[in-house]
């Protein structure tokens, strides 16, 4: 069976878990990411392994908080999580959109993360990012009128 109400609480969780991931990514906030992530967290991305751990994973949101970029807004979607033994694996979809003053980038890719519970907590256990396209666009602006205004 595809939809169970235990593949429902699952994604549900797992949503939760990518957004406030996602969030954490955007505001820079590097101590919610450690925590939302497991001790012997492993990383992949672009299909190839890295370094794991805690302060591994953390290093990649460190060079990305020193690219500078102005606005950085990630959307995730299309979570489906099922349960593979302990570990709770998920799929998704991500766009992440990032503004400096040189341009902007728009990535799409998709997440196979696999998440695990933790003292009732869902925790990331293996990130994998796969970026399948970036458009480089002109860059954005903050100046916006909003209908009927002048």
């Amino acid at each position: 069976m595809l939809v169970t109400d235990d593949r429902a609480g699952l994604t549900t969780r797992s949503a939760l878990l990518y957004h406030l991931y996602a969030d954490a990514v955007d505001r820079e906030d590097l101590d919610t990411l450690r925590e939302l992530a497991t001790d012997d967290i492993r990383i992949t991305r672009g299909g190839k392994a890295e370094r794991g751990g805690t302060e591994a994973f953390l290093d990649i949101y460190r060079a990305h908080i020193l690219r500078g970029f102005q606005v950085c807004q990630h959307a995730v979607t299309n979570v489906i999580a099922s349960r593979d033994g302990h570990l709770i694996r998920t799929s998704a979809y991500f766009q992440a959109r990032l503004f400096h003053d040189r341009g902007t980038q728009i990535l799409i890719g998709r997440y196979a993360d696999d998440h695990v519970e933790v003292d009732g907590d869902l925790k990331i256990a293996h990130k994998n990012i796969q970026v399948h396209r970036v458009m480089d666009a002109q860059p954005g602006h903050d100046a916006f009128a909003y209908a009927g205004t002048d």
